[in-house]
């Protein structure tokens, strides 16, 4: 089988076709967008495909015709006409200082000026900007491109320093303040970012800007949709399954479960994240690529400003204004996780216009709980548990499982411990998350919620803690509330379980499991 490449580290449009490496087609979203708005504003996560959109936007405003041979645009467009562009990016903002903003902005507009022959006349960046864009279309004849990667690159960084993000944001809508003057000479303008600010705050003037980010129709324009999985990946996916004995159907069970699960519009057609299947096909192995490639200390910054739990992100329900809304000095982390790519749509309901959003796939979910373990206790201490979670899940011994749990929580810290249930539950939850287990925190049913829904390959476990209460309380709770109907189509058995943890010996004190009928 021959061999195949793929673009791991360029996100260059030209270098990926001239490279003959691995293209995810999408012009035909390029070739409609462009042709149905003049200002687009698109959100993804991070490694998303945000900047190879950008890529591509150049090349095809371009006219570079030939790099587009054989893709669907090519039977689309008829005119191929070169437009002037500007090429804007704040991907590099890191550690932002009032002096590197301005720094990175006076570097562009320098460029940009020598590109169309320009003298520097003013210090004032919008006014620069506005005579460069004026200049390149009496220059060429025809109206300016501007395409604006990483817009909220300097705003993230500065996310927990609210003087100095004003001061950012003052800068940058100085900066772009001509955008809306110069509608007459501006052909298309293209904005990405991972988040959006409060009216896109620096493009507030903008009143014409499309937010395309969740409207069905550009759902899968970054990212790997299944369909395009199944087609252009399937030699790669073939190659993979190969490699490690799997049958095709095993190795696309496999990826779906660890990197698909994207969903950006109530129709929920679905993505898989294109950087950790690239990565995946490239490295030939299974692994939590996209959490690896950028540190989450944000993420953990603000899940403790918040007193937040893990499983407090499991199954949200909310209508559209609260998980789309801006996320300008983060007074609500629901909003930012979802625009982050750490949550995703899991389910619309149109008669009340409600969504339900949680973790999208294995990667995120696991990856998540790995790293608030090593907030929370000494991950060395729970190696045992991995080991006992992974025997588990291949003999279904309960008492053997709980006995492995007891001798961790024997070791638990005393200072971390809350003592209280939430506690355990967030402990139990975020752990065996951790090791990929199929685990739903506070599932509804009609009467209630269930504290844990565990799902083993033989076994679903319906679980119930309760602190210095009896476990016959927890199973009869579960029964008043009926919680086993979350889980009685599935066609696994189900057992009812209930655990009580000791105030005393600040661990599970008894236990009682009772298969349901």
């Amino acid at each position: 089988m021959e061999e195949r490449k793929y673009p791991v580290d360029t996100q260059t449009f030209s270098k990926i076709i001239e490279g003959k490496y691995v293209y995810i087609d999408k012009t035909d979203l390029v070739y409609r967008m462009t042709h149905n708005y003049e200002y687009v504003f698109l959100s993804r996560p991070r490694r998303f495909g945000k900047s190879m959109m950008c890529s591509t936007l150049k090349e095809y405003f371009s006219g570079n015709r030939e790099l587009f041979r054989g893709l669907k645009i090519d039977a689309m467009e008829k005119e191929w006409v070169k437009f002037p562009i500007l090429n804007i990016t704040f991907a590099k903002a890191k550690d932002v200082t009032v002096e590197s903003i301005n720094a990175i902005i006076n570097r562009m507009l320098d460029e940009f000026e020598a590109d169309f022959g320009l003298s520097k006349n003013s210090d004032d960046s919008g006014v620069r900007l506005s005579d460069i864009i004026k200049s390149a279309f009496q220059k060429t004849g025809k109206k300016v491109v501007v395409i604006i990667d990483e817009y909220d690159a300097a705003m993230l960084d500065t996310v927990d320093n609210d003087e100095l993000q004003n001061k950012v944001r003052a800068i940058q809508n100085k900066f772009f303040s001509p955008l809306k003057e110069l509608d007459e000479y501006i052909r298309f303008v293209f904005i990405t970012g991972i988040t959006k600010f409060s009216q896109m705050s620096i493009f507030s003037a903008l009143n014409n800007l499309e937010d395309i980010s969740l409207l069905p129709e550009y759902e899968t324009i970054c990212g790997i949709s299944m369909d395009e999985f199944l087609t252009t990946l399937k030699p790669d996916i073939q190659r993979f399954a190969d490699l490690h004995g799997f049958t095709f159907e095993q190795t696309v069970a496999k990826f779906k479960n660890k990197y698909d699960g994207y969903n950006f519009s109530y129709k929920k057609q679905g993505v898989f994240n294109p950087f950790s299947v690239i990565k995946a096909l490239n490295d030939r192995m299974l692994n939590n690529f996209w959490f690896k490639s950028a540190t989450p200390s944000a993420l953990i910054k603000l899940i403790r400003k918040f007193d937040m739990q893990m499983f407090d992100f499991d199954n949200v329900e909310c209508d559209s204004d609260r998980f789309d809304q801006p996320v300008e000095q983060v007074t609500d982390l629901v909003p930012f996780l979802f625009q982050a790519g750490y949550l995703t749509i899991k389910g619309y309901d149109p008669e009340y216009d409600t969504y339900t959003l949680g973790y999208p796939n294995e990667e995120v979910k696991s990856s998540t709980a790995k790293v608030l373990n090593r907030y929370t206790y000494n991950v060395q201490d729970a190696i045992p548990i991995k080991k006992a979670f992974i025997d588990f899940a291949k003999d279904d011994d309960l008492k053997k499982f709980i006995e492995a749990l007891q001798k961790f929580f024997r070791r638990f810290p005393f200072s971390l411990n809350n003592m209280n249930e939430k506690h355990y539950h967030s402990i139990l939850y975020t752990m065996l998350a951790a090791y990929g287990a199929d685990i739903t925190a506070n599932m509804e049913t009609a009467l209630g919620k269930a504290d844990l829904i565990l799902k083993m390959p033989k076994t679903i476990y319906v679980i119930e803690l309760k602190y210095d209460h009896s476990t016959q309380s927890a199973l009869d709770q579960i029964d008043d509330r009926d919680y086993t109907a979350a889980v009685l189509d599935d066609g696994r058995r189900i057992v009812k379980l209930a655990i009580k943890f000791s105030s005393k010996d600040r661990n599970i004190e008894s236990y009682k499991a009772v298969e349901a009928k």
